[in-house]
């Protein structure tokens, strides 16, 4: 009977002869083990919604809570913690150009203004103060030509009037048309003297300049790309075409030229300065100040206004961020 009793724990574990396997009583899991996959699936799915949300901190939510979500309008988790005490210390144009999505999430909430009437304010105001610098600029930078328009046109000397329809001719003619006012026959005379000449870089210029008088703003910047073509080394001719591409809101183009001129003259402080322009308006303001540091070291004079927007002692256009939503 004992001897039974001893062979009884070994036939638990021994193999099983139908089955020919070992039979053991499982262990109950223990509550981590339980729980794991269902606290993997949780932290998955969080992860996932996190990246259809912005976090607003900082304000006070319709619920009454010490921050807000904003839903995205794509998946990405590229800002997805807004701090509005960050923003607001920043002017406008620095916030949408370096927290473009986080600016988009607080007007989408209503904690600031937003809207093609409250984007056409900013910019009118911005282009309010940049038109007065230039000016500012262009009264006091050494080197700037006096006159109008129409005294920069490039005359030829005086030829001998032997053939009426020389390309030369033909363009002391758009000059006088130019000056007279009729600037739909001083273009047909400057286009006359390119077809005479092709490379006639004078004509092209002065082509250029009649076309900005009339608003012409594409055959201008057409024309001036044809000039530095001929003559790459013309300075004014990458200047006029970076401010015809501002004109046109294309800056980048417009950072590209002002950088060609500067290649071409380093001692350019109008390149520089109009650069720092075409920086601040993209609130690039670091980019815009290191220039401005450049205007200054070649001794020119820098509008005054300009210099303290860059250093954030004058709020241009401060964000303004209410706490609430906007009702």
């Amino acid at each position: 009977m004992a001897a039974s009793e001893r062979a009884n724990p070994n036939e638990r574990d021994s193999p099983s002869r139908e089955t020919g396997h070992t039979t053991r009583k499982s262990k109950p899991k223990r509550w981590y083990e339980r729980t794991s996959v269902t606290l993997c699936v949780a932290a998955a799915l969080a992860v996932v919604g996190l990246g259809f949300v912005h976090i607003i901190l900082g304000v006070t939510s319709s619920y009454g809570l010490p921050f807000d979500l904003v839903f995205r309008d794509s998946f990405g988790y590229r800002e997805m913690i807004v701090d509005v005490r960050e923003l607001g210390a920043l002017p406008y144009a620095v916030a949408r150009f370096k927290y473009p999505l986080s600016l988009a999430a607080l007007q989408k909430s209503g904690y600031i203004d937003g809207g093609p009437a409250f984007e056409a304010r900013m910019t009118a105001r911005q282009r309010e103060c940049v038109a007065r610098w230039q000016r500012e600029f262009e009264e006091t930078a050494p080197g700037q030509p006096a006159g109008s328009w129409l005294d920069q046109l490039h005359e030829d000397a005086q030829i001998p009037n032997t053939d009426p329809e020389d390309a030369q001719a033909c363009n002391q003619r758009g000059i006088a048309f130019a000056k007279s006012g009729d600037c739909q026959s001083a273009i047909a005379e400057f286009t006359r003297a390119i077809r005479r000449n092709p490379t006639y870089l004078d004509a092209f210029y002065n082509r250029a300049l009649v076309s900005i008088e009339i608003g012409n703003l594409g055959q201008a910047t057409s024309d001036l790309g044809t000039v530095v073509e001929i003559r790459p080394e013309f300075v004014e001719g990458h200047l006029r075409r970076g401010r015809l591409y501002v004109a046109m809101n294309e800056y980048d183009k417009a950072i590209a030229e002002f950088t060609k001129a500067v290649e071409i003259s380093p001692k350019s402080a109008e390149a520089f300065f109009h650069r720092s322009l075409v920086h601040f308006v993209r609130g690039d303001y670091e980019k815009a100040l290191a220039d401005v540091r450049r205007v200054e070291e070649l001794s020119v004079i820098v509008p005054l206004g300009f210099i303290r927007v860059l250093r954030g002692e004058w709020d241009m256009d401060r964000v303004e961020i209410s706490v609430l939503p906007n009702e």
